[in-house]
């Protein structure tokens, strides 16, 4: 099995095609939640930088989605179409241009999720582009699934794991190994582990949404520029 460049082993595309995008056009709400949980903070970052107020970019954020969801929109994905996230971001601006101003109240049995944007205000401080404020935002959103994956996976040594993973100050590995109680030896290897893992977990949100090893490699480049 071939690597990729940027992300390790390449994976079965046959099993993980479209995964999560397939599930949610059967409309099954775990599938639904998910898509909503990830697009939301990218769609609204974009809403906002095409010059809209926090209300109405709240309102449009979310009647973007029940019209995503509760339209044919879901059903005209196809394989072959390149990566959901490009084609989410010229359906949001087609809807955009349509005008849609007011949003839709969310109905029963879709993402009925109060968006809490107020900590979002500080990051639209910047000139930056709308697109380039999904992007970054849409990549914070998928390092931070990867993040919760790893949590629960490393368990009560979490917190000392995650104070290597930050760009702050970072602790040496004497004190981490003092901290879990184990070697400088067994800390070099836990982080080592832990990175890998995190790396794979990131690939494998990625992978989801895409079809081949090609977008692949094109959306963890996308991923590592918004950093």
């Amino acid at each position: 099995m071939s690597d990729t460049a940027l992300g390790g082993p390449s994976g079965d595309f046959q099993s993980t095609l479209w995964t999560l995008v397939l599930k949610a056009k059967d409309k099954r709400q775990e599938a639904l939640n998910r898509l909503f949980e990830i697009y939301w903070k990218p769609i609204y970052f974009y809403v906002r930088r095409k010059g809209k107020t926090i209300e109405d970019a709240k309102d449009l954020t979310q009647g973007f989605f029940v019209h995503f969801f509760e339209s044919d929109l879901l059903d005209r994905v196809q394989q072959g179409r390149g990566r959901f996230k490009n084609y989410l971001l010229a359906t949001l601006e087609h809807y955009l241009a349509n005008e849609y101003r007011k949003a839709h109240a969310l109905k029963r049995g879709k993402p009925a999720v109060a968006l809490d944007v107020e900590l979002l205000e500080d990051d639209l401080g910047s000139e930056e582009s709308p697109e380039r404020h999904f992007r970054r935002a849409w990549g914070m959103a998928v390092l931070q699934r990867a993040m919760d994956g790893l949590r629960v996976e490393l368990g009560p040594k979490w917190n000392a794991v995650k104070a290597h993973l930050s760009p702050a100050e970072r602790p040496s590995y004497r004190e981490t190994a003092d901290q879990l109680g184990i070697s400088v030896t067994e800390v070099t290897n836990l982080l080592h582990r832990s990175k890998k893992s995190l790396r794979e977990k990131i690939v494998a949100e990625l992978r989801e949404t895409v079809e081949n090893e090609e977008e692949l490699q094109e959306e963890l480049r996308d991923f590592f520029s918004t950093f």
